[in-house]
């Protein structure tokens, strides 16, 4: 068993996002216990409570690490696309299914936010939305009208992605998730601009 000596308090930080991420990764929500993560970092529970403060303290963390790494693979191949709206979208839902796991965690943190939530956190969620505002900003002009769309395109690609993953989708073969979203943002853009 490791002593706080043995790592600074920001690299214990760090080993519990690095080993309570795996945990998700391998069990889904079921992998986000104290114990479980104290024990895949040698450690004892109450170093995490020591540098976390609590359990949704780390679920932040947790949560914001997992946002970079999708906004980070996002960001990898929307420059070779052409029609980088329709990748966001795509790439979107392929994440959803890939990792399934932390897409779930991160969407599914129903937190007391008895801290209120983070500064940083905010930031990490902005980024994407920001993401998918710039490349709809072109069809729309109008920048209220692009952040309105841009909620109203995410919430329905989102709900598909839920809809999905739960397997509560049309049992169509030709209905795919992708497909309905491609086709939604298509009908939703010729509407705007009729």
């Amino acid at each position: 068993m490791a002593r706080r000596s043995d790592h600074s308090k920001e690299e214990i930080k760090a080993l519990a996002i690095k080993h309570a991420y795996k945990l998700i990764e391998e069990n889904g929500e079921a992998g986000f216990k104290a114990r479980d993560i104290a024990k895949r970092m040698g450690y004892t529970v109450g170093t995490i409570y020591y540098v976390f403060g609590n359990m949704e303290n780390l679920r932040f963390h947790v949560c914001g690490h997992i946002m970079d790494l999708f906004n980070v693979s996002a960001l990898k191949g929307l420059a070779r696309k052409k029609n980088k709206l329709l990748y966001l979208v795509t790439h979107y839902i392929k994440i959803s299914k890939e990792y399934r796991n932390q897409w779930m965690f991160l969407f599914n943190f129903q937190g007391t936010f008895r801290d209120n939530v983070p500064d940083w956190y905010i930031e990490k969620t902005r980024r994407g939305f920001k993401m998918f505002a710039e490349h709809l900003a072109p069809h729309i002009g109008n920048k209220q009208k692009t952040l309105e769309a841009t909620e109203i395109i995410l919430s329905s690609i989102h709900g598909m992605c839920i809809l999905s993953l739960n397997d509560k989708t049309t049992k169509s073969k030709k209905l795919k998730t992708e497909a309905m979203a491609k086709h939604l943002v298509e009908t939703y853009l010729k509407g705007l601009n009729n």
